[in-house]
């Protein structure tokens, strides 16, 4: 079925490549955030989207090994992206790439909310539905400087008082600092909370993948440090004037001096100056885990709330599509762990 004259053509990266900022992509839907997240059971997949035989949008995402249990999925973690997005194209897109998957023997599709572009949820048959908030910072809704809270200010100018100085970097000693950063922050969040979570929240997300973002060119380091002591280091995706806040990692110290604020006002005053669009800080956990103040802090330096909608699919075919009801059960008791490994 080409509906609208939709259809989808597998290429190489060196194709997408061509043109590829034409069709605004997301930071997630680039090929250097793909390519840099292979591994020994996950291959890159790139395709066109053609209408009528002309190039309107662009996609990529993983195809990984899941095992014999569930099969091969091919998961998207941005994307498509179009010169012109309609509902109907993109409806079409989902729909031919479900059949692209069905007929190369994939077990599932999963197409991930994170920078999609905001528009209205579209019912696509065969496919069930998530809802993110996002917070992001968009930068020509501000002059001069980005308009940040008092509380937010005042927690970046104790990290001035302190001694803290700014920097960028690339380089590993820089990113193996992250690592020691991040379990910190873990178990901080941990003690508070009651609630453990993994810092590596995204599916082959580790410190390889974290090496090939940076000699991408589409990873960066942002952190801070007092009499030569680094306290905060945060990683970010940054391409084409978009910036999302994807790790951050910081020590007691940190918190008490408002390191993490100091950072973030730095990386915002940055996009300033190089005439940035956005700076996705990302989403926020259940408030009891605790979202209510990640919420805080995120529109604290003027995060606006922007809801996007991921979209997956039912098992395609036998015999795993035997696991769909409890897929849907899933969605009736999300808290049951033999169901969540399924869904």
């Amino acid at each position: 079925m080409e509906a609208l004259g939709i259809k989808i053509q597998e290429v190489t990266i060196e194709a997408y490549k061509e043109n590829m900022d034409d069709f605004n992509v997301g930071l997630f839907n680039t090929w250097q955030w793909i390519s840099s997240l292979t591994n020994e059971y996950t291959k890159d997949i790139y395709f066109h989207i053609l209408r009528n035989e002309e190039v309107v949008g662009k996609l990529c995402g993983l195809a990984i090994n899941q095992g014999k249990r569930t099969g091969t999925h091919l998961y998207f973690n941005g994307g498509p992206d179009y010169k012109e997005w309609s509902p109907e194209v993109f409806k079409s897109t989902l729909l031919q790439v479900r059949d692209y998957a069905k007929s190369k023997g994939y077990a599932r599709l999963h197409f991930r909310p994170y920078e999609r572009k905001v528009h209205d949820l579209v019912e696509v048959k065969g496919f069930f539905h998530t809802r993110v908030p996002e917070y992001v910072v968009y930068y020509d809704e501000h002059q001069d400087r980005v308009k940040f809270s008092y509380g937010f200010k005042q927690n970046a100018k104790k990290a001035r008082k302190a001694g803290a100085v700014y920097h960028t970097s690339k380089s590993p000693e820089i990113l193996d600092k992250l690592f020691a950063l991040l379990d910190n922050t873990r178990l901080t969040r941990k003690d508070k909370y009651g609630k453990d979570y993994d810092p590596m929240y995204l599916l082959n997300l580790d410190k390889d993948a974290l090496t090939k973002l940076l000699d991408a060119g589409i990873g960066v380091m942002h952190y801070a440090e007092i009499d030569g002591v680094i306290h905060s280091v945060q990683f970010n995706l940054e391409y084409d004037g978009k910036i999302f806040g994807l790790l951050m990692g910081s020590d007691n110290e940190a918190y008490s001096k408002g390191i993490p604020s100091f950072i973030d006002m730095n990386i915002s005053d940055k996009a300033m100056e190089e005439k940035a669009k956005y700076y996705n800080i990302g989403s926020v956990p259940l408030d009891e885990e605790g979202g209510k103040g990640l919420k805080k802090y995120k529109e604290s330096q003027s995060g606006r709330e922007t809801v996007r909608y991921g979209y997956y699919s039912y098992f395609l075919s036998y015999p795993h599509n035997l696991l769909n009801p409890f897929i849907k059960l899933s969605k009736k008791l999300p808290n049951n762990k033999f169901l969540k490994r399924i869904r």
